[in-house]
């Protein structure tokens, strides 16, 4: 084994993480239980992508959501924790009911001893940030904001009352954890006194790695977010591949895939060579993360602030786009017939990886928060 898997513990401690991105929590779960930690995951599996978790949150009915907060409220095991974590700060219910995470977030900080605020995804913070040019480029800056996802983003995250609601969960809460550069440039500003950076985690034991190899076509693999291909970049992506398509017809083979649960999803994407992500960010998504476990070339958010931020100064393996179709294109065509490279950065990929993603790693740097924060009075 390159490093021993397990960590010993300073302090058993008691977590329950609240709400679903990605996967993120579920894996940090899993990761925090191997150390000897007793962790509840409570979410709604993230909709359609269904992951998996100890309680099922289901409010899609007043009867189910009177139900919930039934539970909420004489369930013991949403008392007591050492540790309460939100994925955002809408982290139960959203559109119309938005309002009511304030009341479940003062029951869980009355009811246990420290909470902390995640910065994984859009909220106030985010769309400020983009609006207000804190980030150099962003969905914000360069999509038509009368696309419909950008209007329902402003709409849920940019009202007084996404503001009023995500400004005080972010002062209340005891820590903000941030997962790359584009969020934690957000907080910075208001909270650097209670901010810190913990990459994302990714489960290597569980993802298999294989050399990048091809040898009659480049396997190219794009997975689509149909509600978020502006957001994304997906349409400048798209656009892009299929110019690389009809220069190069007998050399790649380009795939895209649209809305598939996680399971099949993984079971896509192992057989390709280049793994597209987005256009329009710093850093990299779960997704694109676990592709890169893989031994694949991802082809996403790779900027220099975000490789600073982590404190990776050797190991530069992601293909930094932008939202350029002939940047794409030609960034594309330089593996074309580049056998060896394809491997050597796909073996830099997966050790990037090792290095800032591993599950039991990243679980390792929140013990240590956690228990920083359980110090303080």
């Amino acid at each position: 084994m390159y490093y021993l898997k397990i960590f010993y513990l300073k302090n058993k401690m008691r977590i329950l993480l609240l709400g679903e991105y990605s996967n993120v929590h579920w894996t940090l779960a899993e990761a925090l239980k191997k150390s000897g930690h007793e962790v509840m995951v409570v979410s709604d599996g993230d909709g359609w992508k269904n992951y998996k978790r100890h309680i099922n949150i289901s409010y899609d009915s007043k009867f189910k959501f009177l139900l919930f907060l039934l539970r909420l409220l004489s369930d013991k095991r949403f008392r007591n924790n050492d540790i309460v974590q939100i994925i955002s700060y809408r982290f139960l219910f959203k559109n119309k009911l938005g309002y009511l995470n304030k009341f479940v977030f003062d029951f869980l900080k009355k009811h246990n001893k420290k909470i902390v605020l995640c910065a994984f995804g859009d909220d106030y913070f985010y769309v400020d940030a983009c609006l207000n040019k804190k980030l150099a480029y962003s969905p914000i800056s360069e999509v038509d904001n009368k696309i419909d996802y950008i209007q329902e983003i402003f709409q849920v995250h940019y009202s007084r009352t996404a503001k009023n609601l995500n400004e005080y969960i972010a002062k209340q809460s005891d820590g903000i954890v941030s997962c790359m550069y584009d969020y934690y440039i957000s907080y910075k500003e208001k909270f650097e006194y209670k901010l810190i950076n913990i990459p994302l985690p990714i489960d290597t034991e569980k993802i298999k790695y294989n050399d990048n190899i091809y040898k009659d076509k480049l396997n190219i693999f794009l997975g689509v977010q149909k509600a978020r291909i502006e957001w994304k970049g997906t349409d400048i992506i798209i656009d892009g591949l299929n110019i690389v398509k009809e220069k190069h017809k007998n050399l790649v083979d380009v795939n895209i895939v649209e809305n598939v649960p996680y399971s099949e999803y993984v079971n896509l994407f192992s057989q390709s060579n280049l793994f597209f992500d987005q256009t329009h960010s710093y850093g990299q998504g779960m997704n694109g993360l676990m592709a890169m476990a893989a031994g694949k070339i991802l082809f996403g958010g790779g900027e220099y602030e975000h490789y600073k931020l982590i404190g990776e100064t050797e190991n530069f393996p992601i293909v930094n786009i932008r939202s350029d179709i002939a940047d794409i294109g030609n960034k594309t065509e330089y593996f074309i017939g580049k056998y060896n490279e394809v491997l050597e950065q796909g073996r830099k990929s997966h050790q990037y990886i090792l290095d800032h993603h591993d599950s039991i790693k990243v679980a390792k740097k929140y013990t240590e928060y956690y228990e920083k924060l359980m110090k303080k009075c």
